[in-house]
């Protein structure tokens, strides 16, 4: 079972107060409650709470901080919504298909990114990911807002709920490393990759893809610490 209770849906920079309402209309409409808000350029207000309608708990319980970091470090997935194709080595799937992944996967925490109104998240926000999300739309007009967006994402999450990994399908991840534990990993390779002269500060393509790798690969705690013992070696050896 997916429990919907430990999805966080994190909206970042938003400009307009009754954006926030209607996702918080739209998250309620789907059984989730759990709102984040990071550096938003607007103030919750009478606005948001109009367009919220009967979700007016879940903009009183919303948090708000200034950086993503503080959401999604306990997080081990951090899903990015992207309305095009980006110059990013993470994996695009669709709502459906990132809604099986999460059902099969079991993971513990989970973060759902949605960018400013007029950009979405930006190519630095979205390489934190671990996958990104996009709706297939009308190819000559494929605009949603970003509540029509997330009610999409949230009602494919929401179905796949409803029913049970069979014990075939479920992997032991309890101990799956958290985004912190992920990222420092991801910088102390950088750093032992540039000492090798393996990575050049002019190629930021290859850590990119670097990073890809590992991505896929859903690591754990213990798979982390043994990684950072090789690369701890390596640059012991360096020296």
């Amino acid at each position: 079972m997916i429990d919907l209770s430990n999805i966080k849906i994190v909206l970042l920079e938003t400009t307009h107060p009754g954006n926030i309402g209607s996702v918080a209309r739209a998250m309620k409409t789907m059984n989730f409650s759990n709102l984040y808000l990071v550096n938003p350029l607007c103030q919750i207000n009478e606005i948001s709470f109009a367009m919220a309608s009967n979700a007016r708990d879940v903009l009183d319980n919303a948090k708000i901080y200034n950086n993503l970091e503080e959401v999604t470090d306990d997080c081990d997935f951090i899903i990015g919504t992207t309305a095009r194709q980006r110059d990013i080595p993470i994996e695009i799937v669709n709502p459906r298909e990132l809604s099986k992944n999460i059902k099969t996967s079991q993971y513990e925490k989970i973060a759902i990114l949605l960018g400013n109104e007029s950009r979405g998240l930006t190519n630095q926000q979205l390489s934190k990911c671990r996958v990104g999300c996009h709706i297939p739309a009308n190819k000559s007009y494929t605009s949603l807002n970003i509540a029509a967006s997330l009610q999409i994402i949230l009602y494919e999450i929401l179905m796949e709920s409803r029913y049970s990994v069979s014990n075939i399908n479920k992997v032991d991840r309890k101990n799956r490393a958290k985004n912190d534990q992920f990222s420092s990993f991801l910088e102390h390779m950088d750093k032992v990759l540039k000492d090798i002269n393996f990575v050049k500060d002019d190629r930021p393509t290859i850590s990119r893809k670097i990073q890809h790798i590992f991505n896929k690969a859903d690591l754990t705690e213990e798979e982390i610490n043994i990684l950072r013992g090789i690369l701890s070696a390596i640059e012991n050896h360096s020296q």
